[in-house]
């Protein structure tokens, strides 16, 4: 042939590879997102069995109250509190999944429901997918091709870089997300902050983060003990907890600090509901009314969904009269002298001891006094305890701290810090500085030997 009938092969070859490449790598990704998929789905639908075993938790505690009246009050109070440790267990494990898990939880119902797709369907999905490629490949081709065809040079003072689109904004997610990274920003910057700390729980609270807002409202009540936001938002972790006479005892103390505080009558109308105290939830919203007159209508409107969505939780007669919310249960120390069970030992990972007073101290110390036992991570002081104990100051004082006391049902570390502090005041709110205090630190669990001497710092 020569120069003049001669075909041009080599743009046509190119054009055909790379329509080829353009069209396996977009099969490629719609396997890979088909598989990710899959994934995801897979633990959205754990998260969601996690979720769906807390609420039933959660109806077998408000259910418990049909039974009471089978069972003594020691019985009542231990199984509410088997119970409450395996909500506890379950909220935990919901939270470690991380919020992009929970948040493809209704995805994952959805793929539950729809049927496995047989061999053909997938065969036709993936045939689907090659054409879809390779018309993608041909239509930016053509594209390209057009705006080959159409493509001049610039114009003098024309513009070099075209038209720069405007940003699109940040969807509500991403916005929740840096305000919190701005709010944690600050806090670090200056931790004595305690507007900053409380805007942070608000919007822990928001997220049901009950774990953080625990860690910013104890930051607050160490530098002010009374603090009325800080205490009615901590109220509602204990509510979370099914802890309500404790929540109970905070909001009345937030009450009489600040009576101006509104959200603290809903909290305590919420909570007297929950342990089945109808009169005095109508007397919390009757005082309510009378202070805020304007919202009066709010506060009845609330407390009729109250009684029609509410079920009130069972209360053991001996536990309910008492604060402490392990009261109801036996447990080492609770009588003076009374030794460890035997059984615990071999099923339970626990430390054991005694906590005494410094001779210095004895027949000073005030009656009413309350004793608690802290156990932490080795080494740390800051944050919640892994697990308390609660205990009448008489002494010498028997305790054991297993896993039953955790905050929220996590294992106890293998080596520990524990505290022992006797709350003069009797007010579990407050922490003076000259209450007498003991500690160790490297405790290895399982140790049953461990002595604890009190002194003022």
């Amino acid at each position: 042939m020569n120069a003049e009938t001669s075909v041009q092969w080599v743009p046509a070859l190119v054009v055909l590879g790379a329509g080829l490449i353009v069209g396996f790598a977009l099969v490629w990704r719609l396997l890979s997102a088909s598989r990710r998929a899959v994934k995801a789905g897979a633990a959205a639908l754990e998260a969601r069995d996690l979720a769906g075993k807390s609420e039933m938790l959660f109806r077998q505690l408000r259910e418990l109250e049909d039974t009471a009246s089978k069972r003594t009050p020691e019985q009542l109070a231990r199984e509410r509190y088997a119970l409450e440790l395996e909500a506890a267990k379950a909220l935990l494990e919901l939270e470690k999944k991380g919020p992009a898990v929970t948040e493809n939880a209704a995805s994952a119902k959805a793929m539950a429901a729809n049927p496995e797709p047989s061999v053909a369907t997938r065969d036709r999905a993936g045939m689907r997918g090659f054409l879809w490629g390779v018309g993608s490949a041909a239509g930016v081709l053509l594209l390209g091709f057009f705006v080959y065809q159409s493509a001049k040079p610039r114009e003098a003072g024309g513009s070099v870089t075209g038209n720069t689109p405007m940003a699109s904004k940040p969807s509500g997610g991403e916005a929740a997300d840096g305000e919190e990274a701005q709010l944690q920003a600050a806090v670090a910057r200056n931790p004595s902050d305690v507007e900053g700390h409380l805007a942070l729980a608000r919007l822990y609270v928001e997220k049901q983060n009950w774990m953080g807002v625990w860690n910013e409202t104890a930051r607050v009540l160490e530098r002010s003990p009374s603090n009325s936001q800080a205490l009615g938002y901590q109220s509602l972790v204990r509510l979370a907890m099914g802890q309500t006479d404790v929540a109970v005892t905070l909001l009345t103390k937030a009450l009489a600090s600040d009576p101006d505080m509104v959200d603290g009558y809903a909290y305590l109308a919420l909570a007297y509901t929950r342990m089945g105290r109808a009169r005095d939830a109508d007397a919390t919203i009757a005082k309510a009314s009378k202070r805020f007159p304007q919202r009066a209508a709010d506060f009845q409107k609330y407390l009729t969904d109250l009684r029609e969505k509410e079920t009130p939780v069972a209360q053991a007669s001996a536990a309910g009269a008492n604060p402490n919310p392990h009261a109801g249960v036996k447990t080492p120390g609770g009588d003076k002298g009374a030794p460890a069970p035997q059984q615990t030992a071999s099923t339970v990972r626990h430390v054991a001891g005694t906590v005494d007073v410094d001779p210095s101290l004895r027949g000073k110390l005030p009656a009413g006094g309350i004793l608690f036992v802290f156990a932490r991570p080795a080494g740390g002081s800051e944050g919640p305890p892994v697990a308390v104990k609660r205990l009448p100051a008489r002494f010498p004082a028997t305790f054991e701290l297993s896993e039953a006391d955790s905050m929220m049902g996590q294992p106890l570390p293998d080596q520990l810090l524990i505290e022992a502090r006797l709350d003069e005041d009797g007010d579990p709110t407050t922490r003076p500085p000259t209450d007498p205090k003991a500690r160790l630190d490297g405790v290895k669990v399982g140790r049953t030997d461990l002595r604890l001497v009190l002194k003022r710092p």
